[in-house]
C-alpha cells in the first residue's frame, strides 16, 4: 500500500478470552499482569526449571538457519516452563558455527569481532563469513515447535550448572532503550514467547544462549516479531553508579521474509496522541495518554510498545540511583481493561481478539512513577526523543498528531515540541497546552528554571529558552535561526513548523531536534561567556554554533517532514540535515563557496577513516572498544553524518545544482508528513529527476564501503 501511494505521488509531481482471570504477580516486573495464557507464559519464563534427569549425548547436532550446533559428548536436559518442555540445556564438549550471508553486514561483523574478541571470521564461498568457537554450554529455546528427539534420560540433571548459566543471561536481559537490542526489535525470551503465541501461533521461533570457551553469545531465529536471524555477543556491563546491566554487541542480523530494498510494514501505526502530564520538579510524574492506532498486520492480537520501566538520576555528588515507573492501567476505547505486561523496556498489551487490517483502536495508558531522570545539580529535566517515556511503536509505525496538556510544579516552566495554544498557572503548577496537526515523531517535553526571549518574523515565532537566565548571545541566536529558516524556506519550501523553541541544556557540544524544538548546549546561547564557551563556539570550519544551529533546524525537514523508517535509514535524517545545513552555511555572510568546500573536504576525510569499518546502514551497530583506538568512537558519526553528506555532495556535483535541488524538493513533497521513508526511495527519486538508474551507485557506496571522488 505504501509503495503504491508513493508511486502516485511521484507520478503527479514528475508529471481471548471472554472473562478476566485473577491477577498474578510478576517476579521482578514493575507492574502486575492480568493472567491470560500468553502473558502468563511470559511471566513463567522468568523462572524456568530443569527436568530431574538428563540424556547422555553422543554426536548431537542441531541446525537452524545459519546456525549449526554440535555436541560430541555431554548431557541434554529438558527445561520446563510452566510445566511444559520449552528448551534444552546442553552441557559438555561442543561447538557452534554461524554463517553470515549478507555482505552489507560483513564489515561491521569483522570490526566488532576484532574490537571486542580474539575470534577471526573465516570466508566461505561464495559470499559468506563463518563465526564460531568451542562451546561448554548452550540453552536453546524452542517456541512453537517440539524439542529434538533425545536418548532416554539416564543421569541426574546438572542443576547447579544450569542455574549458573541461565542466571548470566536472565539477569542481563534488561537492556537500555535505544540500545542495539531495541534498534533491532529483539525481545527477551518471555515477551517473545507471549507475542508469538498470540499473533503467530503457527510459526516457530528458536533462540539460543551459548557459553563458549571465550565468549557468551545470543542467537535468535525470529520470523515473528523482529523478522530477523541475529547473532550477538553478550557482555556484562556496569552503568555509572554500580548498576548492573547488559551490553549486546551485534555480530550479524539477516532479514527473514523481506529485504532492505522492500522492508516489512510495522504491526500498526500510531496516528494520534492525546496526553496529560503532571510532573513534580524532582523525578515523580503521572502520564495519561490516549493513543489512536491503525492496525496494519492482519490478525494482530497482541501489541508491543517500547516503554522504559527504569530510569537514572544523578545527584550533585555524582551518586546514581535507578528509578522505577509503572503502567497502572490500559483501556480499550476508554472502557475495557486490557491485560498487559511491562518489563525490560517492553510493554505487551493483549487486545483479547484479533484486530482487522486497517482497524482503528483507541488505547488509554495510565503511567506513574519516577519518569523524570535528571542530574539533580541542575534545575531542569527533559523527556527526549525515542527514549520510550510513553508507549511507542517501532520507528516505522510513528507518524502522529498531538494534543497535550502539561502541568509542572512551580517554579519550573514547561516547553514542548508542538505549537503553543496557551500558558496559565494555578496555585501550585505552571500549565502549558500544545498541539500539532502535522504528523510527527519524537514528541518531547522539557521543564526547568527557564526564561525566554522570542522573535517573530515572516509569520514564524522563534523562542530562545535560557537555563537560569537568558545568555548574552540569545538575541544573535534568534536572528541566526530566523536567517537559516528563511534560507530553507526559499530553497526547500515552507518551513515545517511556524513555531520553534530553542532550549538550552547546561552542557557543551551537542544538539538534538524534536519536532518544533531544538536542544542546544550553552555555547549557542552565550558564545563569549567564558574561555570554554568561546573555544567550543568557534571550533570547526564555519564555526561550531552556526553549523550546529543550521544542522538542527534542518531536522525540521529531514526527520519530521520526511521521517526515517529504521536506524538503517538514519542517514535520511542526519546526512540530509548535515548536507542541507552546509548550503545554509554557504549562504551566510563571510562564509560562501570556500567555506562550503572546506566542509565537504572535511566530510571526505572523516568518511575515509571509517568507511571500511561498516556500511552506512550498519553504522549504528558499531561497537568500538574503549581500550583501543579512541578514533573508532567517531566512526558511527563519520558514516551516518559525514559519509552520507559526502555522497550527497558527489551527487550534487554529478547532477548539477538545479537538478539536485529538484531532487531534495521532490523528496520533501513526495513524503511530506507521510509515514517514514527508507533508503530505497533515494535511487527511485534520483531516477525520477535525472532519468538515470542509480541502484548500482547505491549498492557500491551506500550498501558498500567504497567512496567516490569529489572535486571542487
Amino acid at each position: 500500500m505504501r509503495r503504491a501511494l508513493w508511486a502516485v505521488l511521484v507520478l503527479s509531481l514528475c508529471q481471548g478470552l471472554s472473562g478476566q482471570t485473577p491477577k498474578a504477580a510478576v517476579p521482578g516486573a514493575t507492574v502486575e499482569v492480568i493472567g491470560y495464557k500468553e502473558l502468563a507464559e511470559a511471566v513463567a519464563y522468568q523462572s524456568p526449571e530443569p527436568a530431574g534427569q538428563a540424556s547422555v549425548l553422543d554426536g548431537f547436532k542441531l541446525k537452524v538457519g545459519g546456525l549449526e550446533l554440535a555436541f560430541q559428548s555431554g548431557t541434554a536436559t529438558p527445561v520446563l516452563v510452566g510445566g511444559q518442555a520449552r528448551g534444552l540445556y546442553l552441557q559438555g564438549k561442543g561447538s557452534f558455527r554461524y554463517l553470515a550471508r549478507d555482505p552489507v553486514l560483513h564489515p561491521v561483523l569483522r570490526f566488532n569481532l576484532k574490537e571486542n574478541t580474539e575470534i577471526v571470521p573465516k570466508e566461505e564461498a561464495p559470499d559468506g563469513l563463518v563465526v564460531g568457537e568451542p562451546l561448554k554450554e548452550a540453552m536453546v529455546w524452542f517456541l512453537g515447535q517440539d524439542l529434538p528427539a533425545l536418548p532416554p534420560p539416564t543421569v541426574a540433571a546438572p542443576q547447579a550448572a544450569f542455574r549458573a548459566a541461565r542466571q548470566f543471561f536472565l539477569d542481563r536481559e534488561e537492556v537500555n532503550n535505544n540500545g542495539v537490542a531495541q534498534m533491532l526489535m529483539r525481545m527477551p525470551i518471555g515477551e517473545l514467547a507471549a507475542y508469538r503465541a498470540a499473533n503467530e501461533p503457527g510459526k516457530a521461533v528458536v533462540t539460543a544462549e551459548l557459553v563458549g570457551e571465550k565468549e557468551h553469545w545470543v542467537y535468535t531465529h525470529d520470523p515473528v516479531r523482529a523478522r530477523l536471524e541475529s547473532l550477538f555477543l553478550q557482555r556484562p556491563k556496569v552503568v555509572e553508579g554500580g548498576i548492573p546491566s547488559s551490553e549486546l554487541i551485534a555480530v550479524d542480523y539477516a532479514p527473514l521474509g523481506w529485504t532492505r530494498k522492500a522492508p516489512v510494514d510495522p504491526d500498526f501505526r500510531l496516528a494520534h496522541i492525546d496526553l496529560d502530564l503532571e510532573a513534580s520538579n524532582k523525578t515523580f510524574a503521572k502520564v495519561k495518554v490516549e493513543e489512536t492506532i491503525q492496525v496494519i498486520r492482519p490478525g494482530l492480537r497482541m501489541l508491543s510498545f517500547m516503554l522504559r520501566d527504569r530510569n537514572f538520576s544523578q545527584s550533585s555528588f555524582g551518586q546514581v540511583k535507578q528509578l522505577r515507573s509503572a503502567v497502572k492501567r490500559v483501556l480499550l476505547n476508554g472502557q475495557q481493561d486490557l491485560p498487559f505486561y511491562h518489563r525490560d523496556g517492553w510493554l505487551l498489551v493483549d487486545l483479547r481478539r484479533a484486530a482487522a487490517n486497517g482497524e482503528k483502536l483507541k488505547l488509554t495508558f495510565e503511567l506513574e512513577g519516577d519518569l523524570l531522570g535528571r542530574v539533580m545539580s541542575y534545575d531542569f529535566w527533559r523527556l527526549t526523543p525515542g527514549e520510550g517515556w510513553f508507549p511507542e511503536p517501532e520507528m516505522a509505525g510513528q507518524s502522529y498528531t498531538v494534543k497535550a496538556r502539561i502541568a509542572v510544579e512551580k517554579p519550573f516552566v514547561a516547553i514542548a515540541s508542538a505549537r503553543t495554544l496557551s500558558r496559565s498557572a494555578n496555585a501550585t503548577h505552571n500549565l502549558l497546552e500544545v498541539s500539532s496537526d502535522k504528523p510527527i515523531l519524537w514528541f518531547s517535553v522539557a521543564a526547568g528554571k527557564y526564561e525566554s526571549k522570542e522573535l517573530v518574523k515572516n509569520g514564524r515565532t522563534v523562542r530562545a529558552w535560557g537555563y537560569a537566565g537568558i545568555g548574552m548571545g540569545a538575541e544573535q541566536l534568534l536572528k541566526t535561526a530566523h536567517g537559516v529558516l528563511e534560507f530553507y524556506s526559499q530553497y526547500l519550501g515552507s518551513a515545517p513548523f511556524e513555531e520553534v523553541n530553542l532550549v538550552e541544556v547546561p552542557s557543551l557540544g551537542f544538539g538534538q531536534a524534536p519536532a518544533g524544538m531544538i536542544w542546544l548546549t550553552r555555547e549557542a546561547f552565550d558564545a563569549i561567556g567564558d574561555d570554554l564557551n568561546r573555544m567550543v563556539a568557534g571550533s570547526g570550519p564555519g564555526g561550531w554554533v552556526n553549523r550546529l544551529v543550521s544542522h538542527e533546524l534542518a531536522h525540521q525537514y529531514w526527520a519530521h517532514q520526511v521521517k526515517m523508517w529504521s536506524y538503517e535509514d538514519q542517514w535520511l535524517t542526519e546526512s540530509f540535515a548535515e548536507y542541507t545545513s552546509s548550503l545554509a552555511m554557504r549562504a551566510m555572510k563571510n562564509k560562501g563557496q570556500a567555506t562550503w568546500e572546506i566542509i565537504v573536504k572535511d566530510w571526505g576525510e572523516q568518511a575515509r577513516k571509517a568507511t571500511k569499518a561498516a556500511t552506512i546502514p550498519s553504522a549504528n551497530m558499531l561497537a568500538p572498544n574503549p581500550k583501543k583506538d579512541p578514533e573508532t568512537f567517531r566512526y558511527r558519526q563519520s558514516l551516518v553524518y559525514s559519509k552520507g553528506a559526502y555522497l550527497l555532495a558527489c551527487l550534487q556535483k554529478e547532477l548539477g545544482e538545479q537538478k539536485f535541488a529538484q531532487f531534495l524538493r521532490l523528496y520533501l513533497r513526495s513524503f511530506a508528513w507521510y509515514p517514514p521513508s527508507f533508503s530505497q526511495d533515494v535511487p527511485d527519486l534520483l531516477k525520477a529527476v535525472s532519468g538515470k538508474d542509480y541502484q548500482a551507485w547505491m549498492d557500491r557506496y551506500f550498501y558498500g564501503t567504497d567512496l567516490p571522488e569529489w572535486k571542487p
